[in-house]
């Protein structure tokens, strides 16, 4: 077992912290620290609309699935369409070498 491994096991074996009792105030559900638990997430959610903006910013400029599948289409029959093309071409370029060559 590699110490990495070893570590993992201890921390899943450990038992849980303590915690705190959520109602210590009959019903109120406050044990004093409300205010400060109440700032925190307030500062987290500030932090996590700013991360979500940049994620949506960036999102908007990935292909999506059915952008990739229109240009992989348009490119498949350019594709076709030139050869088409250049094999009519080259018959004709043989039938002309043929007919007015020899």
């Amino acid at each position: 077992m590699t110490e990495a491994e070893e570590l993992l096991d201890r921390i899943r074996r450990a038992p849980p912290p303590p915690r705190p009792p959520i109602d210590t105030r009959h019903g109120s559900g406050d044990d004093g620290a409300m205010e400060a638990r109440i700032s925190a997430l307030e500062g987290a959610n500030i932090d996590t609309r700013d991360r979500l903006a940049r994620i949506e910013t960036r999102l908007d400029s990935v292909a999506t699935r059915e952008d990739l599948h229109k240009e992989i289409t348009a490119q498949t029959w350019r594709l076709v369409t030139f050869v088409c093309s250049f094999g009519t071409a080259l018959v004709a370029a043989t039938f002309f070498i043929a007919k007015h060559v020899s």
